[in-house]
């Protein structure tokens, strides 16, 4: 019986075990209670699927990128590329050097006459445009300078008349891109005779830009929207300048777009493309010889009358700028006007005997 009593020797080592450590014992067994109920709250309370729930909502909350007007045509595009700089590059109209290159692929054009009756084209070019050939580049003339000021563009061009050039040397940080002195950045092609052979690119003119370190400045854009109600006037808007440098523009109901002919044909470019334009705007305005070249100065400040073209109807208001702005354009009332979303052309209107005249496809009475 006595043996019986007697605890087997791994109970004794156990017993042995315990009577030492016995302090330790209860620590650990504290320990494990704590973070078993811990882990329990944890569950129950669902902080377990707090990440998942965070996330949820920070995905819900990101910012989606809203499409903005782009400064130079309206344009609905991503923020990034809203508000790049404006290329403007000088382009003649001479019947020598047609047809164009770009003129097409431009987001703003200004068309202007020049001495010896003939015009000249001022193309604006988003940096985010690619367009591989541009021109003929030709001379600068003061007007355009002033133009291109006040949008704070890159101003490409080949030389310029002594009015050009003096003002243009007196301009602080005016981004003078001048052929002269910036070869690099064009080419003159071998299948037209100089001076009509001189070219450039987007693609040249981004690599001034970067080279030049020049930076973007802010200028206050037109105003645009999505109106696109006609009155059914679908007027053509008809241009004398003259000759070979009469401009008609044509409404075409199915493109809701106004299409360009020039001495009597449609205006097609190098590649085929023809001209087209979302909107077209009138700068009533002089002109006056400078020299006995018969250069001209023609007037870009103080204000006159100006018709805007858009959607096949027409709204007549007032152009004003001072010499640091952009042209504004306004309603009588000083309410700015609209333009529809994309390419204008401007046509300065600078003497009585370049006054349009305008076809209407109704009855409708023209303003």
């Amino acid at each position: 019986m006595e043996d019986m009593k007697k605890k087997p020797a791994n109970a004794n080592k156990l017993d042995k075990f315990i009577k030492q450590r016995w302090p330790f014992l209860i620590v650990l067994v504290l320990l494990v209670l704590a973070a078993s109920y811990g882990l329990f709250k944890f569950a129950v309370s669902g902080a377990g699927r707090a990440d998942d729930s965070n996330t949820a909502i920070a995905t819900s909350t990101q910012p989606v990128d809203t499409l903005v007007a782009r400064r130079l045509d309206g344009v609905k595009v991503k923020p990034e590329q809203a508000d790049l700089m404006p290329y403007s590059v000088m382009i003649e109209n001479y019947i020598e050097a047609r047809p164009l290159s770009g003129i097409s692929k431009a987001n703003l054009v200004f068309e202007i006459p020049v001495e010896g009756g003939i015009t000249r084209l001022m193309a604006i070019f988003d940096a985010s445009s690619t367009v591989d050939k541009i021109g003929p580049v030709r001379s600068a003339r003061p007007y355009f300078v002033d133009l291109a000021k006040a949008m704070e563009a890159t101003y490409a061009h080949v030389g310029g008349s002594p009015e050009a050039l003096n003002k243009i040397s007196g301009l602080m940080g005016f981004r003078n891109l001048d052929e002269m002195s910036n070869s690099q950045y064009f080419w003159r092609a071998t299948s037209k005779a100089a001076p009509h052979n001189v070219y450039t690119s987007t693609d040249q003119l981004g690599r001034a830009v970067q080279t030049k370190k020049w930076q973007v400045s802010d200028f206050k854009p037109w105003v645009y929207d999505d109106q696109a109600t006609s009155t059914g006037q679908a007027m053509d808007i008809k241009i004398p300048y003259g000759g070979n440098y009469s401009v008609t523009w044509k409404y075409d109901s199915a493109k809701d777009m106004y299409q360009r002919y020039l001495a009597g044909k449609a205006d097609k470019e190098a590649d085929g493309s023809l001209v087209y334009a979302k909107n077209v705007l009138l700068i009533y305005t002089e002109e006056r010889v400078l020299d006995e070249v018969g250069r001209l100065g023609v007037r870009t400040t103080g204000q006159g009358k100006a018709m805007l073209f858009r959607n096949g109807t027409d709204i007549i208001g007032l152009w004003s700028r001072d010499a640091t702005q952009f042209i504004k354009v306004q309603t009588a009332t000083g309410s700015d006007v609209a333009f529809a979303r994309g390419t204008t052309w401007v046509e300065f209107i600078t003497s009585p005997r370049y006054m349009p005249a305008f076809a209407s496809s109704t009855a409708a009475t023209v303003r």
